[in-house]
């Protein structure tokens, strides 16, 4: 079953579909489909709210059932400079490492390094229904970026438990932390026994 995913990032598109545990879905970007691009703002205050905006935004312009995602880090000391703005916090065009580089730099002589990462996932269906789930993960900011595996945050959000970031970790390990890739195993879950209830 192909499920049409409602993002303009390709990176976040990429590591979804490496990492999509139920083989019985293909993950499509919606702009190699049907060759459109959609501008989606998020007004919403919470992850859960600017996907489902998200969502109905892309279900609405294409007819058709819609995944879409909202996600960002929490700082425990500025707990209200990103959460749901922080892409709007980064300047547009930065690479990844530049980024990272600016919350390196703010978190310079911080010493409460704690954070968590969330990722809200929203299935829409044009009828209005929608299929909704949210995981986060607690970690600390790592002083540096350390390995090159992932993207995005993952070379600076170190795991204390096992002494590493989560850009030192192979796909695998990675995908057992990263609250994205558990939340999309769990709603892919979820639509596919709303497919089987709906073919019974």
């Amino acid at each position: 079953m192909e499920i049409i995913v409602g993002t303009n990032n390709i990176g976040k598109l990429k590591e979804m579909q490496d990492s999509l545990s139920n083989k019985s879905f293909i993950l499509i970007s919606y702009t190699n489909r049907y060759g459109k691009y959609i501008d989606v703002e998020e007004t919403k205050l919470t992850f859960k709210e600017n996907a489902k905006e998200k969502a109905e935004s892309f279900s609405s312009s294409l007819n058709l059932p819609v995944l879409a995602d909202d996600g960002g880090l929490i700082l425990d000391a500025f707990p209200d400079m990103l959460g749901v703005k922080t892409a709007r916090f980064f300047e547009k065009g930065l690479t990844d490492s530049e980024k990272n580089e600016k919350l390196l730099s703010l978190m310079t002589n911080e010493t409460n390094r704690k954070l968590s990462l969330h990722a809200a996932l929203c299935y829409q269906y044009p009828n209005g229904k929608t299929i909704i789930v949210e995981e986060k993960l607690d970690a600390m900011l790592n002083k540096e970026e350390k390995g090159n595996k992932g993207y995005g945050f993952d070379s600076i959000i170190f795991l204390p438990e096992i002494g590493k970031t989560l850009g030192e970790l192979p796909l695998e390990k990675r995908n057992e932390y990263s609250p994205r890739v558990r939340a999309l195993n769990k709603i892919t879950q979820l639509i596919k026994e709303e497919v089987t209830k709906n073919n019974d």
